[in-house]
């Protein structure tokens, strides 16, 4: 049996708490509550079930084996990421966040504490749900082409319940509107390519009623509707080029009586497709104790990534139509979504030292370029500074300067500035020019919120220029204090080594830097105008010979060691998420680093990732980390779980021996 705790009492926690006390497969034993009253009362209702009066005490609790969740909408991540630190199985209310960046956190969470968790969409685990897409599937209306459906009742307005509240995420499109959006997601079998909407916003901001239209790449167009202040059919259609279905009752696959069917129009002729069932809250209940007892980590009904899915189209579909909760915006990100203070929790991060700077540096360094709003970057820098990272790699082109503000907002937020090393870069073609240095830098210290950079690099070379004019430059800014060591990035080996000559013989501070490319991978076309790699022979040597700290961006070969490669080597198309940052093309990939060489490395990548249990992009990432001058590997992750894979390299360690056999060196 499966011991339940129910966090928070409203509601459908008592619906839930109903479904677990009718479970043949579940026994309720505990409820938590902000208060001690609220707790009791709740307790009362079901018997000898224990009642603690705070949520942290029902997590303590040694006899909760599973938690469901059924919090207000903000509240949501906080506690199943608690409630999965303490060790316990979560069923979260839907939504399971208020967007995607509190869904990875939950996620990521779930997976580094290998632990269940599943999106409470009852629907999915009913056999109406099963049969739809067995249907679909197996082609019973030949092409599906369009999908028509919704979810949406009128309620009356109160600007302080959690329907129509600004500040508990209200509003149609989070409170019931995920249901639709799921649905057509599970008939087309893909995520959504293109996302259109349009709301009406009540006085609290939120959304009373809403449509959305999801295309999909097969070509499956789907209109979504809902609505908190008007009643909709909530039912579903779905038209195929040989049939279709209307379903009635989507969402709990009966009227109350266990009996359920929808309609089926196959090829002219009309069927009635049914069964028969136990409630939906039952089945929803009955599928996390069967998966506990396999020792499954997700539900196949509702995975993890269904529920990122989910939460991504959501987001589109809220900014489409300008739906930005107030707790979403950049000013109100001041904690992390687990609630605690941010401090370092895993001690993974690996440091070295450069000199001049004061602080240890991050052997993996973060590269602010690929955080598209506040919660998303808050998630993934909060994640990499309690992983230990510390360091942060952002330019004043970066997002028209949105990267900059978005870590100066967090910096602020966190009030971390002292901890970290800032690392920032200037006076990008085509205004390379000295006079653009100073002027750019006081842009980028006020998006940054701070007086200084540690590091500042010269983001790309005008050769046109002598060095001496770039080293004043440098120099007076660093005398300034506005900069504490700067360096080079996409400069030639030659002009480095010119401009360190020139500062040696008139007593001026040289570069203490260099960010060029290095990879395993060798860059065969610059995947920017104005690239240089530092992978050659002689730029190792004189990275060695010097003891020159060198960051290298695309250190892990943008995505050529992943199993992307094997799609775009085939020719076919492969999965590219474009929902945020920026996104190597299978082309790009192509032109930038396939060469047999490159081949011949990467084969031997994935036969020493074989030996030593680990992925290719391991491998290829502690090639970088493992050279014979300090190397801090700028990596650009997406989301949490590209954290992770690339974390994990700095288990990996590489001999010299294995590093020459990877780079073609040793037969």
């Amino acid at each position: 049996m499966t011991r339940w705790g129910i966090l928070a009492t409203g509601r459908i926690a008592r619906k839930l708490a109903d479904a677990v006390v009718e479970s043949e497969t579940s026994e309720l034993v505990a409820v938590g509550s902000r208060t001690q009253a609220s707790a009791d009362a709740f307790a009362n209702e079901y018997g000898s079930i224990t009642a603690h009066g705070s949520y942290d005490a029902l997590l303590a609790d040694a006899e909760v084996d599973a938690i469901y969740v059924s919090t207000p909408h903000p509240q949501h991540a906080e506690w199943t990421i608690k409630a999965l630190e303490a060790g316990k199985a979560v069923l979260c209310e839907k939504p399971m966040g208020v967007n995607h960046a509190e869904v990875m956190a939950m996620v990521e969470t779930a997976a580094f504490h290998d632990t269940f968790l599943m999106e409470a969409f009852m629907y999915r685990t009913h056999p109406q749900t099963a049969k739809i897409v067995e249907l679909i599937r197996d082609g019973a209306i030949g092409e599906v082409r369009q999908v028509n459906a919704s979810h949406g009742f009128a309620s009356p307005f109160n600007p302080a319940s959690r329907l129509h509240n600004n500040d508990l995420a209200g509003g149609g499109i989070m409170d019931v509107g995920c249901y639709p959006v799921s649905m057509v997601r599970l008939i087309a079998g893909e995520e959504p390519e293109s996302v259109a909407g349009f709301a009406a916003l009540g006085e609290t901001g939120v959304d009373q009623w809403a449509s959305g239209l999801l295309q999909f790449p097969s070509g499956l167009i789907a209109r979504v509707s809902t609505a908190v202040s008007v009643s909709l059919d909530n039912a579903v259609q779905v038209f195929g080029s040989e049939g279709s279905m209307h379903i009635v009752a989507p969402w709990f696959g009966d009227r109350g009586d266990g009996n359920w069917h929808f309609d089926l129009v196959r090829r002219g002729k009309r069927e009635v497709v049914g069964g028969k069932a136990k409630p939906t809250y039952v089945l929803e209940v009955d599928e996390v104790a069967r998966a506990l007892a396999a020792a499954e980590k997700a539900s196949p009904t509702m995975d993890w990534q269904d529920s990122l899915g989910n939460a991504k189209a959501l987001d589109r579909w809220r900014a489409e139509v300008g739906l930005l909760f107030d707790l979403e915006k950049p000013e109100r990100q001041t904690r992390p979504v687990h609630g605690r203070p941010l401090s370092v929790r895993r001690r993974t991060m690996r440091h070295g030292e450069i000199a001049g700077i004061g602080k240890p540096v991050s052997r993996l360094v973060m590269g602010c370029d690929n955080q598209p709003n506040a919660p998303h970057a808050a998630v993934m820098f909060d994640n990499y500074f309690e992983h230990g990272g510390n360091t942060f790699d952002t330019a004043h082109i970066y997002g028209g300067g949105r990267q900059e503000a978005l870590l100066g907002g967090w910096l602020a937020n966190r009030g971390v500035r002292d901890d970290v090393v800032v690392i920032g870069k200037g006076a990008h073609t085509p205004a390379n020019f000295p006079d653009r240095v100073a002027p750019q830098l006081d842009i980028t210290l006020e998006r940054l919120q701070t007086d200084y950079v540690d590091l500042y690099f010269l983001h790309r070379d005008n050769v046109d220029v002598p060095v001496d004019e770039w080293l004043d430059v440098l120099n007076a800014e660093q005398a300034a204090g506005r900069i504490r060591v700067f360096g080079a990035s996409n400069w030639s080996l030659a002009r480095v080594q010119e401009a360190n000559a020139h500062a040696a013989a008139n007593g001026l501070t040289p570069f203490g830097a260099v960010s060029n490319n290095f990879s395993l991978a060798r860059m065969v076309d610059p995947v920017w105008p104005g690239c240089i790699a530092a992978s050659d022979a002689d730029w190792r040597a004189w990275l060695t010979a010097e003891q020159m700290p060198l960051l290298p961006w695309s250190s892990q070969a943008r995505g050529f060691f992943t199993p992307r490669f094997d799609a775009v080597a085939a020719q076919a198309t492969s999965t590219v998420d474009a929902g945020f940052g920026n996104q190597p093309s299978d082309a790009e990939m192509r032109r930038c680093w396939f060469a047999e060489d490159n081949f011949k490395r990467r084969q031997r990548a994935v036969e020493l990732a074989n030996e030593k249990g680990v992925a290719p992009i391991n491998i290829a990432l502690a090639y970088v980390l493992s050279q014979p001058f300090p190397c801090f590997a700028l990596f650009g992750p997406r989301t949490l779980a590209e954290t992770r894979s690339s974390l994990a390299a700095l288990d990996v360690t590489l001999n010299e021996r294995e590093c020459a056999w990877l780079n073609l060196e040793e037969a």
